[in-house]
């Protein structure tokens, strides 16, 4: 088969199945096996594809036509541009989770500071290692439940070079760090959807990415709310929080916050859609 046969006929396949993006996902799919990206597949397209490749592609193919998300069946995903390690274990990262990022970066513009950093959920890794990358003299801390993640993560810090200054612990939020104000910054991605929305999610996140890092209990406000006590107790007086919400509970999430009296700010940033994704909450500076 020619790749430009192939990908009409993947398109024409992954369209029928209900895949929005089917003609970009048949050549992120094929072009992985070739090695080759779109441009290079347009180009070529009379040529024929080699047997192991073409089997290959075709195995991706049908698993992806049961709606299982491309980034594991590729093994990867791109987030901050870098690839990173992902599998049914941890949640696929998002474009929209860049925004914590950016955020810890406009507020810590001196990057060579020997800051810490706490990453709680820390998933595939992504905000740990990234923050590693970003700042190289800084030391992370990454924390997760489940022992299936901090392996993905922990091979995400040694794919980008940082393995030596992030640390993974398992545990359920900061229950490992001692109660007292050892760090600068720490993010955060929490379960957020409510339990009765979960059923409505697409094929691909109901049905393939793990629940426990995504089902927030009734009004998906569960851990949201635990945070907000337990992150005061480890964050260094003036340091800041940046935890990813959903983008219906700015005011639920805003309550969280202030009612302690524990942060003397606390608001909430847009995501690149402009809706209300990251909640900042800063620690009082005078405790």
């Amino acid at each position: 088969m020619r790749i430009g046969e192939f990908l009409k006929s993947a398109a024409t396949r992954l369209a029928a199945a209900g895949v929005a993006e089917a003609e970009w996902e048949a050549t992120l799919l094929l072009g992985h096996f070739l090695r080759q990206n779109r441009a290079a597949l347009l180009l070529h397209a009379a040529d024929a594809i080699p047997a192991p490749q073409l089997t290959a592609a075709e195995a991706a193919l049908a698993r992806r036509l049961t709606r299982e998300p491309l980034a594991y069946i590729l093994g990867e995903q791109e987030f901050w541009s870098r690839s990173f390690a992902v599998n049914p274990a941890v949640l696929i990262p998002r474009p929209e989770t860049e925004r914590i990022i950016e955020l810890a970066l406009d507020l810590h513009p001196d990057r060579h500071q020997p800051y810490r950093f706490l990453d709680l959920g820390t998933g595939s890794g992504i905000l740990a290692t990234v923050l590693a990358c970003e700042f190289p003299a800084a030391q992370v801390v990454a924390v997760d439940r489940s022992l299936a993640a901090l392996t993905t993560a922990a091979e995400n810090a040694r794919r980008h070079g940082v393995a030596g200054r992030v640390h993974f612990v398992q545990a359920d939020w900061t229950s490992a760090c001692l109660p007292a104000p050892s760090f600068d910054l720490v993010v955060a991605n929490p379960p957020y959807i409510a339990e009765a929305v979960m059923g409505t999610l697409m094929p691909e996140v109901r049905d393939f990415e793990p629940h426990t890092a995504l089902d927030g209990g009734e009004a998906g406000m569960r851990d949201i709310c635990v945070l907000a006590g337990a992150v005061a107790t480890v964050l260094r007086p003036a340091g800041w929080l940046l935890m990813e919400i959903g983008a219906d509970q700015r005011d639920a999430a805003w309550k969280c916050f202030v009612s302690p009296g524990k942060y003397d700010r606390v608001e909430v940033q847009p995501d690149y859609a402009g809706l209300p994704r990251v909640l900042m909450a800063r620690r009082r500076a005078n405790d």
